[in-house]
Parts: structure tokens; C-alpha cells; sequence
């Protein structure tokens, strides 16, 4: 609590010499936030959000999603072996054995978690993504169900510049372990249409034994100006996945040779015995109206679905997965006035259903063997909100959210149970914001917000376990409270969070017998500081310098939980590191040489809930330089780099309660890289 009061005593003494706005730098004023409907500068918008821009998405482009994330306080993106990807905002990963669980991702404005609470984020291609916004705490009063966060996601589109409508590009990338990067886009823009056209292939043989991976994604996306009032979006992707899962080791196993994959036992076979791997393909397709009634009011009705397959031969069986979804979502801004008090409201309703089938066999050596089992499930998601915003006099501004939402499943096993389920939790959910805005270098905010967070299908039905049953696995419910301030002054913008979670019914994942069980953890406290320092700096004039520093502190344990044999009280919850911190240093020359580094310090994880097992701190360094030069209409950019410089011994993405103590994914040791893109605008 020291360090929190140390902090904010230094911030409130720097910005108490604030210049009058005209003064200040305008840097971070510039950023406008979309979320919560907002269209305002993150200076004056009383939430926590990042948004990271395609400048920011570029610095390590080609190379994955992963190193972007990680420098956003509150936000944490493991990868146990490419393509497996994990993503936790202000929570614990222990729920989360693979898949992005407990975040609701929208692509374009579209829903892409599926009513079974699960976002396959792994399909998706860096190449065509253009912006994000990350959200952190409960949103339900806009984006449904959810306690972690909100991550939305924007496509590339074509851009115009110097007269030019359209634009072709190729990017190749490559590294070590044969990781290969390659993608092909083409964008044109006109006063009546913006089409974005890309295919990517990416592949990598990985570090480990048994851990290859292939991706390729073909996107398209287009915006139809029918008129001055009314556009269409027609967003579609196919993707096809596969990677191999090496699965986790125990430390002796880890220490004597970190790139085996996972060894066979007396009653087990290894992971390459058994070909563990995930083939999924996806296919989605959303089409989205806008009218633009007015100047008051603006109407938005999407449409969206997608079908996918996945089959994953494991270690103890086959499962076959055939999911189909189908959904619907409504967004209504009224502006009701203009005068004074600034006022506007959002009234909308969101609609899933995901229809999913599970076959699971004996798994013999990646082929199906005898039926184990065969069940389906029907995963029901809605909610109907409304947001009321007031901006008073003196740049006070006021957000009122209300929604309410249930999710169930309707489950059927062959020739056995039949269960339908309601996960409503506390249905209703509020979220209640103020923000005083001083000048551009302060504004200080304050938040209160319910959130709920169902189980996802896979812990609903993955094995009927007494501790698993879906009779005894509630939803998560918790109120967080929010204080924060931000502002900008003289190249410097800033944002400081501290928040108190208190979750109740809290889901965490164990193992029995190989298997995954789910179970609630009664009552967890989740508290945070996070921080986070932007500077850029013209340091000649031909040269500038962009700094970024991100802390983030946390204190997270169990308020009451026990496992029917242990007493976990005052234990910390598993998955989460106490601190984390990154630097990112930029050198960028008017000559077209540029060089992008990041440092990323993460503290010692424990792993189980007795807190017996521990992973070990790391530093991990990343660096990438290169050059960029545009002549007449091409632009060429050519880079090489380097991961994980100083050599550490970490793993980016643990098991957490493993059965067999198999904790460890250890990750690459020091790798190279290099790529060239070459653009062509006409």
C-alpha cells in the first residue's frame, strides 16, 4: 500500500505544475475511444481502456499478438506452444486450459465469443487486424457477460493517401525453428465502397518436440455507402488450423531437456504416441446495417454466424467437436441533448445460440478407437442494455449502464443424462462511472461495476465428475470498485488504476486422473494498481524516441475455498503473478531506420492452490531493427531481430494444478528473425 501512495503522491505533485491546456501536448487527447459508444478522447472517457493502434500493432507485426498484449498493464496472453493461446485480463488463467475464456472479444463490432463462452483467438490473423481496445473489468452494461474484460478488435481497411485508392502488399516473415509468415492484401477505397482483401500462411516446426503449427486465414471485409445515411458491412474469414500439443513436463523432466515433449508413464503414453494436436477449421460471415436516422439518432442491426470443426486427439481420448453458431445484435444511440448538458443514451440487445455435438473415442496412436461417449449441447446468451451518459458544466461526465442477461444449456448425453440449465446468475447487471476532467493533464475517475461470468460449455460437460457436475458449478459474480486518473503533459500521458474486485463463486480448474474438472472456489479478493507511461520525443529533427512503461501490481488470494479435502483461505490464487513490468524503448530516424525494443520482467507464478510450486521470475528481452523507405508509389521495409536476448529460462504459458505435477511449457530459448514487406499503392 506504500508503493500505491508513493506513486500517486509523485503523479499528483507533477501534475499540479500543469500548463493551461494550450500548453500541454496533445498527445493522448488525440486517441478517441469507440467503446462503451463513447467517440470521446480517452482523457475524458471513466473507464480503464488501452487503445493500441496500428503504429503499435506494427512494432513486432508478422510475429504474433502475443508481445503487443503483454505491454498493457492488466493484461496477460500465454502461448504454451504456438498456436495455444490463453488470455486473461485482471483475472487468473486457472479456469482457462485452452481457449480465451472470461473475456468477450468482438471482431468489427460483431460478437466473436460464441454462446458457449469460448473465443478461438488462436485463428485469427495479425496480418489483417488494423486496431484494438482493451477494457478491463466488468462491462456487462454493454457487452454482455464477462468479468475480465472486453477486447474489440478492428479489421485493416483500405486507406486513401496521396490521391492513391488502392493498395497491394506482401509480407514475408521468417525465424528460427523453420517459423515461416507470409501474407498477401489488397485494399481499395472509394466514395461508395472500402474493401480489405488478405490470405496469410504461417507455420513454425517450434521448440519443442511434437509442437508444429500451420495457419492459414483468408479475410474480406467491405463497407457499402448506399447512401448519406445508410452503410452496410459484409465481414466474413475463413481459417485452418493445426498444431501439435507437446503438453506440460515436471520440473526434473524440465531441467534435464526443456524441449521434450510430454513423456509417456507407467499407465500414460506420450504426447507423440498419441499425435496430440488440434485441427480446427472456421468459417464466419456477419453482415451489419448502419442507418443514420438523423443527427439524433443512429441504428445498428448485425447478423452474424459461423460453423466450425475441431477434432484433438489427446492423451486419454479423441474428441470430435462440430459447433455451429448463430446470433444477433442491436445497437440504437439516441442524443437527446445538446445544449447545456450534453446527454445521449444506447438501448440495444444481443442474441447467441451455439449449437455443439461431441463425439469422443479411445484414442489409439491419433486415430478413433472405441466410443467413450456422445453428447450435444445447446448454449443459449442474451442481454438487453442501456447506457445513459451526461457530460455536466466543468467537463464532469456522467455514465449510467444497466443490463440484463441469462445464459443456459440445454445438455444430452447418448443413452444417458438430459440436463437443462440456467446460468443467470445475478441477472441484473449496473455499472455507474464519473469523470471530472481539470485540463488535458488531469482527469480523475471513479467506477462501480456488477459483472457476472457463466461456465463455458467445455467445464459444463468435459467429464461428469461429482466436483464437475453441472448441478454444483455456478456462475462467477463480483462488484468491482475503480479509482483512476490520467491525463498528458509535455509528451508525457499517463494512466493510473487501482481497483478491488470481490468475486464470488469464483470457477478454478483442477485435474483428476488426466481429466479437467471445474469446481467454484466460494469467495476470492482480486486488488490491482496498474500504471502505464507514454513519452515521445522529438530528440533532433530528424529523429524521435517513443517510450512506453507499464506496471502492474497484484493482489489476489482465496477468501474462502476448499477442495473437500484442503483449506486453501489466504492462499493466492494459481496463475497470477504478483508484478509485472514492461519497458518499450523506440528509435525511429527521418532516414527510415528505426529500431524497437521491449523488456519484460514478470514475478515468480505459484502453480497449484497450496502455493507448494512455483514458476521462476524472468526478464525477457525482444529487439527488432530494420528500415523502411518509400520511393515514388512503393514503400519497402526490410528488419531483422531477436527473442528472448537474454537467454532465460521461463515457460509463457504453465498448467496450472497439473496432474503428474506437469506444470512446465518451456518456451524458446534466444531466436532470430527477420522479414521484408514491400507495398505497392496505385
Amino acid at each position: 500500500m506504500k508503493f500505491k501512495a508513493i506513486i500517486l503522491l509523485l503523479f499528483c505533485q507533477y501534475i499540479a505544475t500543469a500548463q493551461t491546456p494550450s500548453d500541454s501536448t496533445q498527445n493522448l487527447n488525440q486517441v478517441t475511444v469507440t467503446a462503451f459508444e463513447a467517440q470521446r478522447n480517452i482523457s475524458e472517457v471513466a473507464a480503464p481502456v488501452h487503445v493500441i493502434d496500428a503504429k503499435s500493432i506494427e512494432r513486432f507485426d508478422n510475429n504474433g499478438i502475443l508481445p503487443i498484449l503483454n505491454q498493457y498493464p492488466g493484461v496477460r496472453m500465454e502461448e504454451r506452444s504456438p498456436g495455444s493461446y490463453r488470455i486473461s485480463i485482471r483475472g487468473s488463467s486457472v479456469r482457462s486450459p485452452f481457449g480465451v475464456r472470461n473475456v468477450k472479444v468482438y471482431w468489427n463490432e460483431i460478437p466473436f465469443t460464441d454462446a458457449n463462452g469460448v473465443s478461438y483467438f488462436n485463428l485469427l490473423d495479425i496480418n489483417s487486424l488494423g486496431s484494438m481496445e482493451l477494457l478491463k473489468g466488468p462491462s456487462a452494461s454493454i457487452y454482455g457477460a464477462g468479468m475480465g474484460g472486453v477486447i474489440l478488435l478492428d479489421g485493416k481497411a483500405a486507406q486513401v493517401a496521396d490521391q492513391k485508392r488502392n493498395k497491394l502488399e506482401l509480407k514475408t516473415h521468417f525465424g528460427s525453428f523453420n517459423t515461416q509468415n507470409r501474407s498477401l492484401s489488397f485494399s481499395t477505397a472509394s466514395e461508395k465502397a472500402n474493401t480489405y482483401l488478405s490470405y496469410s500462411h504461417a507455420r513454425t516446426d517450434g521448440y519443442r518436440d511434437h509442437s508444429k503449427m500451420r495457419r492459414d486465414v483468408l479475410n474480406y471485409r467491405t463497407s457499402l455507402y448506399l447512401t448519406d445515411k445508410y452503410t452496410l458491412h459484409l465481414n466474413s474469414f475463413y481459417s485452418d488450423l493445426y498444431y501439435q500439443t507437446p503438453g506440460g513436463l515436471n520440473l526434473d523432466q524440465k531441467n534435464e531437456n526443456p524441449r521434450w515433449a510430454r513423456q509417456a508413464t507407467n499407465f500414460t503414453p506420450s504426447s507423440e504416441e498419441q499425435n496430440a494436436a488440434i485441427y480446427q477449421k472456421l468459417f464466419s460471415l456477419g453482415v451489419s446495417q448502419e442507418v443514420k436516422f438523423n443527427d439524433r439518432f443512429t441504428s445498428t442491426i448485425s447478423l452474424f454466424g459461423n460453423a466450425t470443426k475441431l477434432q484433438n486427439p489427446f492423451i486419454t481420448n479423441f474428441e470430435k467437436r462440430d459447433q455451429k453458431s448463430i446470433g444477433a445484435r442491436n445497437k440504437n444511440v439516441f442524443v437527446l441533448s445538446e445544449n447545456r448538458v450534453k446527454t445521449k443514451a444506447v438501448l440495444g440487445l444481443e442474441y447467441q445460440k451455439t449449437s455443439s455435438k461431441f463425439e469422443v473415442y479411445d484414442n489409439n496412436g491419433g486415430q478413433t478407437g472405441d466410443v467413450q461417449f456422445i453428447e450435444s449441447v445447446d448454449a443459449f446468451q442474451g442481454s438487453i442494455f442501456g447506457q445513459l451518459e451526461a457530460e455536466l458544466p466543468s467537463k464532469v461526465f456522467l455514465t449510467a449502464g444497466l443490463s440484463l442477461n441469462k445464459q443456459s444449456y440445454d445438455y444430452d448425453r447418448e443413452g444417458g443424462l438430459k440436463i437443462k440449465s440456467e446460468t443467470s446468475g445475478v441477472p441484473v447487471m449496473p455499472r455507474f462511472s464519473i469523470l471530472k476532467s481539470f485540463n488535458p493533464a488531469l482527469s480523475i475517475f471513479g467506477s462501480i461495476g456488477r459483472g457476472f461470468s457463466p461456465p463455458t460449455v467445455q467445464e459444463v460437460v468435459t467429464i461428469f465428475h461429482p466436483l464437475a457436475n453441472i448441478a454444483r458449478l455456478n456462475a462467477e459474480t463480483g462488484t468491482n470498485y475503480e479509482l483512476g486518473i490520467k491525463g498528458s503533459k509535455s509528451g508525457l500521458t499517463y494512466q493510473i488504476n487501482a481497483y478491488s474486485l470481490q468475486l464470488n463463486d469464483a470457477i478454478v480448474r483442477g485435474s483428476i486422473d488426466d481429466e479437467d474438472i471445474f469446481t467454484n472456489a466460494g469467495k476470492a479478493s482480486q486488488k490491482g494498481l496498474e500504471l502505464l507511461l507514454d513519452y515521445e520525443k522529438s530528440i533532433s529533427t530528424k529523429a524521435t524516441l517513443h517510450l512506453l512503461f507499464s506496471a502492474d501490481l497484484k493482489d489476489y488470494e482465496y477468501l474462502e475455498f476448499t477442495d473437500n479435502e484442503n483449506i486453501f483461505d489466504g492462499n493466492l490464487i494459481p496463475s497470477v503473478p504478483k508484478k509485472t513490468f514492461n519497458f518499450s524503448v523506440d528509435y525511429a530516424h527521418a532516414s527510415g531506420i528505426f529500431w524497437n525494443n521491449n523488456l519484460n520482467f514478470t514475478d515468480e507464478i505459484p502453480l497449484n492452490n497450496a502455493n507448494t510450486v512455483y514458476s521462476e521470475k524472468y526478464f525477457l528481452l525482444n529487439s527488432r531493427i530494420g528500415w523502411q523507405k518509400k520511393i515514388d508509389t512503393w514503400l519497402l521495409k526490410v528488419y531483422a531481430g531477436g527473442e528472448n536476448l537474454l537467454d532465460q529460462d521461463y515457460s509463457l504459458g504453465n498448467d496450472i494444478n497439473a496432474f503428474g505435477s506437469r506444470y512446465y511449457n518451456p518456451s524458446p530459448k534466444r531466436n532470430w528473425n527477420g522479414g521484408v514487406s514491400l507495398a505497392f499503392s496505385f
